[in-house]
């Protein structure tokens, strides 16, 4: 299902540092190290591991899996100006209470410092990165599974940009319904292929755990925030090498244009929870502008801690 290029071959001489490879149906050529190459020669197949990273769900239910998870969390927020010198900030500890289907959350050692909200008693937010944050992390009341899959929540329009954010983290590199930059995030299809390099690695997760990691990385020569041909600058996604779950993925998107601008950082781990994976770690660090709205450098980080 693929060849080598150029006078590397995986069934060459034992020295061999490095080879590309063409998996048929992605639209680049993938560089493998030596150890990865030593693996094709043992029965890791390049080709199905490809078609792994572009069908992978697992991510996606790690997120569904902490719906249904008991489990504390800590919340950090910075809000910048324009010097990066924090004016707001969100702290607090919380714990969700989950029985398979309904969870309600509690919080404490909440700090609240600057103008955060527009107000306070309401809850009512001034920046919309931490009304988004709000959103996908914390819950109000008793919030049922069952019930409000049905019933749908929240903002319309908000729900629209939940949705586009979500298939961008649990599926990248698949089109998303956006003017202008849409098409762009389909970085594995042959038009878009060409601005990028693509890497698999052998690498050492957390300092103990056997790990692959897939990168796409826009090449040098597109690199600079003028020649804008693509938002998703690197991308990587890292699988345990005994049973493929991904363990964390690292996202850097950057556009400048008339309707968007934005240079956004993001990391998110995963961890093995009662046999389920469930998010562990999200950090995000984003400074973004929409046509008609102000700017925003937001910082986040939620951290579970069982």
């Amino acid at each position: 299902m693929y060849r080598i290029f150029l006078f590397f071959f995986l069934f060459g001489p034992v020295f061999q540092s490095s080879a590309q490879v063409e998996v048929e149906g992605f639209g680049g050529i993938i560089n493998l190290d030596s150890i990865t190459v030593t693996a094709s020669r043992a029965g890791f197949d390049v080709a199905d591991f490809v078609d792994l990273v572009l069908k992978d769900k697992s991510f996606y239910q790690a997120f569904t899996n902490l719906r249904h998870h008991s489990y504390d969390f800590t919340n950090h927020i910075e809000i910048l100006d324009k010097k990066n010198q924090v004016t707001a900030s969100y702290d607090s500890r919380a714990r969700q209470h989950s029985d398979g289907d309904c969870r309600s959350m509690e919080e404490w050692d909440l700090a609240v410092n600057g103008k955060f909200f527009k107000n306070a008693k309401k809850r009512k937010h001034k920046y919309y990165t931490a009304k988004l944050y709000d959103r996908l992390f914390f819950t109000k009341d008793t919030v049922c599974e069952s019930v409000r899959v049905f019933e749908g929540d929240g903002d319309p329009r908000q729900e629209g940009h939940i949705n586009k954010l979500k298939k961008l983290v649990f599926s990248p590199g698949e089109k998303i319904s956006v003017p202008i930059i849409g098409k762009k995030m389909e970085i594995f299809e042959p038009r878009m292929a060409k601005y990028y390099d693509y890497e698999i690695n052998s690498v050492t997760y957390k300092n103990d755990q056997p790990a692959y990691v897939f990168s796409a990385k826009v090449k040098p020569a597109y690199q600079h925030r003028k020649k804008d041909k693509t938002v998703i600058k690197s991308l990587q996604t890292y699988f345990d090498k005994e049973d493929f779950q991904v363990l964390a993925r690292d996202y850097r998107l950057q556009y400048s244009g008339a309707l968007f601008d934005f240079d956004v950082t993001m990391r998110i781990e995963l961890k093995k929870v009662n046999e389920k994976y469930v998010p562990a770690f999200l950090s995000y660090d984003g400074n973004w502008k929409v046509a008609v709205k102000r700017r925003e450098r937001v910082k986040f980080s939620m951290q579970v801690e069982n």
